[in-house]
This record gives structure tokens, sequence and C-alpha cells, in this order.
């Protein structure tokens, strides 16, 4: 549980704290007392606002992660910083993503908040297919931390989401080996003749498949995750890897950028990320907007994720971006 101590700040709020500088001095009785009835207070606005509680993935560095049992992250940073705001305590709800080939992460999302483990889930794509009403009335909760044995087999009744407001936005880049790393790349056309390594089932692999009609197909390699795209592209197996943005953050973050040239290039495509809640919960997506909107006005996001590792990019316009469709993959 993350907390958020309020005296020292409603203290100076309210003009209260003594004058330093006049050389008044407060008689021990009265300055008890005084600590008495702010610390009555604080406890009074505690009881009245509970804890703000969200969802966060135990193993996605470098937006939320636990090493040794210590959480860090772009999005525990940002959700600490919201609860700060809505004067809230913080609680995090870890759980795990599942990579298989069935798990469906939005139905996931929706099942830890239709099933009360939290009340916002960070780092949803705001896509009109993610938001929509599920097909299935049911899913499945996803490992999560204080999960019984049956919570493997329950099916949860799905609700409707609400989205937040996005804080940033999801890209696609090119990295290149060290035998390439002066090769300029302002379109995936640029990397024709090199062996391109993508992830498997990705957003990545669908356009890199079908890019200009078919153009790099040859020359795509396909590995299981990130972390295997990395180090070919190290050992200099494949030339390029066309990978998410926060792929690269993360590799980086543990493995540095050793054989490793950053190209500057970045897909169209893309997807906004939000904080998602549900529906009846509108209240509080509301005042969860008003802080992201905050933080917005104060430029701190992007210090924010400096200090995480993250690379960060503003959302696009609008929130909530349209699906997918083929004939854009084929494209820049």
């Amino acid at each position: 549980m993350e907390g958020h101590p309020a005296s020292g700040r409603d203290r100076g709020g309210l003009g209260l704290c003594p004058d330093r500088g006049s050389g008044a001095e407060m008689k021990p009785p009265i300055a008890l007392l005084l600590a008495m009835l702010l610390a009555g207070s604080a406890g009074a606005r505690a009881a009245g606002r509970p804890d703000l509680t969200v969802c966060l993935q135990t193993r996605n560095p470098p937006l939320s992660f636990r090493t040794d049992d210590k959480p860090a992250g772009f999005d525990l940073a940002l959700s600490r910083a919201i609860a700060d705001r809505l004067d809230r305590g913080l609680q995090i709800q870890w759980f795990v993503s599942r990579d298989d080939p069935d798990a469906n992460p939005a139905k996931e999302a929706n099942a830890l908040l239709s099933d009360g483990h939290c009340q916002l889930v960070a780092e949803y794509p705001l896509t009109a297919g993610a938001l929509a009403r599920p097909l299935s009335p049911t899913g499945k909760l996803p490992p999560f931390d204080g999960a019984k044995p049956d919570d493997r087999k329950r099916w949860v009744k799905l609700g409707a989401l609400m989205p937040t407001q996005p804080y940033r936005f999801d890209t696609l880049t090119v990295v290149l080996g060290k035998s390439h790393a002066d090769r300029p790349v302002r379109k995936l056309a640029d990397l024709d003749g090199l062996r391109i390594g993508v992830q498997t089932a990705t957003l990545a692999d669908a356009i890199a498949m079908r890019y200009d009609g078919g153009l790099l197909a040859n020359r795509i390699v396909h590995l299981p995750d990130s972390r295997a795209l990395f180090a070919k592209l190290r050992a200099g197996e494949i030339d390029a890897a066309f990978v998410d943005m926060r792929a690269v953050d993360a590799w980086r973050l543990h493995n540095g950028t050793d054989g490793l040239a950053l190209s500057g290039y970045a897909h169209s495509l893309g997807f906004n990320m939000g904080f998602v809640g549900l529906a009846g919960s509108a209240t509080l997506i509301r005042q969860v907007d008003a802080a992201l909107a905050d933080l917005k006005a104060h430029d701190a996001l992007a210090p924010m994720a400096q200090q995480a590792g993250l690379t960060y990019i503003p959302p696009r316009s609008p929130d909530v971006l349209p699906d997918v469709h083929l004939a854009a993959l084929q494209g820049d």
C-alpha cells in the first residue's frame, strides 16, 4: 500500500504554520492541542476518501514491475501522482498478463475490474474495439497477487468499460544492428535487403508481412519474443528489428544498448494508452481526467517517463482511436 501523508501539506494550506521569522513562539500546550486537532481532521479526511486502487502488471518494464519485491515503473509513478492529486492513498493490485495465444488482455482487465480487484487498470489501449461491450458476457481472471486456487477456474461477469483520457502513445520503431548502425531509416522500404526480425503475432508482424504489397515478406525472421529479437540482433543473426518502442526501453533498462542502434523511425500506427474503469465509476474517471489534465498542463509526464526509462510520446487525437484496418498495414 502506498501512503500519502497529508498533515504537513494541509497545515501549510490552512495558514497554520507559525512564521519562524516573526520571533513568536507557540506555547507547548497550545501547540500540542493544535497538533491533535490537525491529526484528527486529517484522519477524518482519510476516512472519507478511500484509497485509489489500480491494477498494474508485475512484469512490464519500464511501465510497471517489481525487482526483489520493490515496485517501480512509469505507471506506478503516474498512479502515485494521481492519487496525490485526489488526496487519496494508493493500493496496487499486481497481476500477470498471460502470454499464451488464448489470452485476451482486454477481457482480463475487464474481469479484474468487474470482480472488484481494482477501480482502474493502467496501460489500456484506447481503441473502439478494445472499449466495446465484450461479445462474451464472461471472462477469466489473469493470475494476480492474493489469488485463490478457485480464482483460476471462475468465470466473471463482465461490465461496460469507461476510459480516462490518454496519457501516452505506444508506437513501433526500428532498431539496427551495429553493422548497419549508420543506415538511414525514414520508411520501412529502407530496410529492403536486410534480415528483419519481428515478434510473432504482433502488430509489427502484421505490418512487416503486408508492407507495400509484401516487399519485405521474404526477409522477415519471426521470433517468439522481444528478448530473442534483441539477442539475435546483438549477435548479428539479424540486421534490424521492427518492434514496439516500449520493448526497446525494457531491453536497454536491463541490458544497455551495446550492439544496437536506434534508427529514430516511428511508424504512424499505434495506440493511445490510458486507464480504464467500469462505466459505473464515471465520477472517479472524471476526477482522474482532471488529475491527468493538471499533470499535462505542468509538463509532468515526460520527466516522469524519463525517470522510469520510458521513451515518452504524447497521445494523439482523437483520444479513442479507430480500429486498425488492413489497408493501413501496407504503409508507413
